[in-house]
């Protein structure tokens, strides 16, 4: 358990040290005891490791790809070459270096990671673009737009790995150059700057530091086991000793090297998406490819088809193109079918309806105005990074396509060199232009694909605008009609109609026609669909109707109440069993003063009942207006031998003798009365009917009354009958009959 403790406590102090400035394996040679001391003392006080984890392994991966690029690509090289100074010499490179003329690479990591990382953004904000519901945008130009953008990208992934390896390869030439001049220097440079990059790198450092001392503790114990079989006793002890030593150095270095071994093992096993032996570069290539999982298999096949980074630049389109068109084939078919053909009609579409698709068709501007942008920017981003490689290229070309005239061999030999190194260099550079030419062409017919798109757009809202215009200007045409019309009527109703009742009746029909007129305006105005509307207000109709069924039979009784046969304010009327005078006609109440007697005088209470009792089974008496008169009746019944005719016609004549008096203002009465019907009515007269019964002779005698007069007129009625019986005896009042009054104003 200590001893893997102190493994661990070694592997981070060699570590450190390692990261701070690189050392040279242990020499084979016996450890000594201040040694042993040092180690055993750096083992007791050095700090608690730390759990490697795999965030702190990444932090210790970005700090160590914050080196320099040779540095990063000279790392590249097979990790024997930094495994101690018994490893093999580097393999030659087949690559000619370039000539000392030779400029370097113009671009650095950051920028060519810049301009990918653009396109990649570019590609990922298309997808709300594609979702758009444009007009000129069918399926086939959807597919044609989603397959440019693939292209983009790949293109973008082809020049940043070929920009990489162009850059790996300068490293490594350059660490080569300094290797051949300088080996001890190439040594320590090799060992600083070789084998992976990071914490990875020196953990692979550590196990080939580890291994060699443990090689060498192996063989000097061995040596001094041999010593001991041929040593004295004096010397044995001493050789015993060192022995003891050397095995626990051993021992620590095996727990060193388990300590390692098991780092190694999390680092292959459980670090998902580590990049491995790649550069920052290309780590970070890899990152952003991981990114687009449509494009995968395309950039896997145009990097089995390029070949090596300084190939030619003509096997890099075909395949990769092929291939990343049928990965995108079926998303590209998902989005097309996700995509409805646009039903909306401009022409039978409401107001609403047109403002909402304006506002979507502005929205919709907005996000294609703000692409067109973005792909504008990535179009000046490619000018960016080709501007400084045709300079090279120009610079590489230069003068040298002139044939030389010179006769003699060496320098014609140097300039068929200088020609070879810059058709090398000019390869190099091409599969770094070819790929962004593309690119560029790529995104001109993308943004011609997105400036149809936006034309086709702002001609919608165009078109959506002027039936918009067009609608209010309708609906506002309609409203001053109904407006107009309102007025009109209103000013007729004051000068054609004089009878304020019958005037308050077309003010009421007015307010409710001009209402219903303006709200079916706005809503044929407003509204698009009118099948559905009206399907809609059938059922909230249906539902209100049930709801205040009581209201509505009030609403619709009031239309009867003021008809021309209806009631009005100061008529006398009986309504559900109760007699009064109309106080006030509402839309759904009728408020009466309740009367009562014979007389029908005033109680002082005031009975408000609803309109809908006008459908119930009891009738509504009224009485005619200007018609303020009664009628009442007088029974009388005298000997059943009494002469008929006499008897009839001296009722007659007493009766017709009291009316006289004010006959005048009942046929006053009775005129106002025939102004409101169509018929002709005769006029109010006394009427006398006689009938024979069991106890003699029954007289009744109706006149009318004028209601504030009835009990006079009652009284002078009963006193001249008697008087025009009493004066012959055969007309002699019967003692079982008697005189009874009774009004019949009901």
């Amino acid at each position: 358990m200590w001893s893997r403790t102190f493994g661990v406590l070694w592997v981070l102090l060699l570590l450190t040290l390692m990261a701070a400035d690189p050392v040279e394996p242990a020499a084979a040679a016996g450890p000594e005891k201040p040694t042993s001391a040092t180690a055993s003392g750096a083992s007791k006080t050095a700090p608690p490791p730390e759990a490697a984890s795999p965030a702190k392994i990444a932090a210790a991966k970005a700090s160590a790809s914050k080196e320099a690029a040779p540095k990063d690509a000279a790392a590249k090289a097979p990790a024997s070459n930094a495994s101690g100074p018994n490893a093999p010499p580097p393999a030659a490179n087949t690559s000619s270096p370039p000539s000392a003329s030779q400029p370097s690479f113009p671009l650095t990591s950051d920028q060519i990671a810049g301009h990918v990382g653009e396109t990649v953004d570019w590609f990922h904000h298309l997808a709300p673009i594609e979702q758009l519901q444009v007009a000129a945008a069918d399926s086939a130009t959807r597919e044609r737009l989603h397959q440019q953008s693939l292209t983009a990208v790949r293109l973008a992934f082809q020049f940043g790995k070929a920009s990489a390896a162009l850059l790996n390869t300068e490293a490594r030439q350059a660490t080569e150059a300094r290797q051949a001049t300088d080996q001890t220097a190439s040594a320590t440079a090799t060992k600083g700057a070789g084998g992976q990059k990071g914490f990875a790198g020196r953990l692979d450092q550590a196990v080939s530091d580890v291994t060699q001392r443990i090689d060498a503790l192996q063989a000097q114990l061995d040596a001094l086991k041999e010593k001991m079989a041929h040593a004295r006793a004096r010397e044995a002890e001493t050789l015993k000793a060192q022995v003891a030593q050397i095995n626990a150095a051993l021992r620590l270095a095996h727990e060193m090297q388990a300590s390692i071994q098991d780092m190694q093992s999390f680092q292959a096993n459980s670090l998902v998406g580590d990049n491995g032996n790649l550069s920052p570069l290309e780590g970070q290539l890899k990152d952003m490819e991981r990114s687009i999982p449509e494009l995968r298999g395309g950039l896997h096949g145009a990097a089995s088809a390029k070949g090596p980074a300084n190939g030619p630049a003509g096997t890099n389109t075909g395949s990769s193109s092929s291939s990343s068109a049928g990965a995108a084939s079926s998303t590209t078919a998902t989005t097309a079918a996700a995509h409805p053909a646009d039903t909306f009609r401009e022409d039978n579409a409401g107001v609403i309806a047109l403002l909402t698709q304006w506002f979507s068709l502005h929205d919709m501007r907005r996000q294609l105005g703000a692409y067109i942008k973005e792909t504008d920017d990535l179009q000046d981003e490619i000018e960016k990074v080709r501007t400084p490689l045709v300079g090279q290229v120009r610079s590489v070309v230069g003068d040298d396509l002139s044939i030389s005239t010179s006769t003699d061999p060496a320098q014609l030999s140097a300039q068929r060199d200088a020609l070879e190194s810059d058709t090398n260099r000019f390869k190099q550079l091409a599969t770094l232009l070819v790929p962004l030419g593309e690119q560029a062409l790529t995104l001109d017919s993308a943004m011609s694909t997105l400036e149809d798109w936006r034309n086709g757009l702002e001609n919608r809202m165009a078109s959506v605008a002027r039936y918009l215009a067009i609608r209010i200007g309708i609906v506002l045409g309609w409203i001053a009609l109904v407006l107009i019309v309102s007025d009109v009527w209103r000013r007729a109703t004051f000068r054609y109609l004089h009878d304020l009742r019958r005037r308050r009746q077309f003010l009421v029909l007015r307010r409710v026609v001009v209402a219903i007129a303006l709200t079916l305006v706005v809503i044929f105005g407003l509204v698009s669909e009118i099948g559905s509307i009206a399907t809609y207000i059938g059922f909230v109709t249906a539902g209100i109707a049930v709801a205040l069924q009581n209201v509505i039979l009030a609403v619709v009784a009031y239309f009867f109440l003021i008809g021309r046969y209806g009631v009005r304010v100061g008529d006398r009327i009986t309504m559900s069993g109760v007699t009064g005078r109309v106080v006030d006609i509402s839309l759904v109440r009728i408020y009466l003063m309740e009367l009562a007697g014979a007389d029908l005088h005033a109680t002082g209470r005031m009975v408000v009942l609803s309109n809908a009792v006008l459908f119930q089974p009891t009738a509504l008496f009224k009485q005619i207006p200007g018609a303020d008169f009664v009628w009442h009746t007088v029974t009388l019944t005298i000997a059943g031998t009494a002469d008929v005719a006499e008897a009839h016609k001296r009722l007659k004549a007493a009766a017709e003798e009291v009316y006289s008096k004010y006959r005048p203002a009942i046929e006053r009465q009775h005129a106002m009365v025939q102004r409101f019907i169509d018929f002709d009515a005769s006029s109010p007269q006394p009427e006398v009917r006689l009938r024979l019964t069991e106890n003699g002779l029954e007289c009744s005698v109706r006149y009318p009354v004028e209601l504030d007069k009835a009990a006079l007129i009652d009284q002078q009625m009963l006193k001249a009958l008697r008087d025009a019986l009493e004066h012959d005896s055969q007309f002699k009042l019967v003692a079982t009959g008697a005189v009874v009054l009774r009004s019949s104003d009901s």
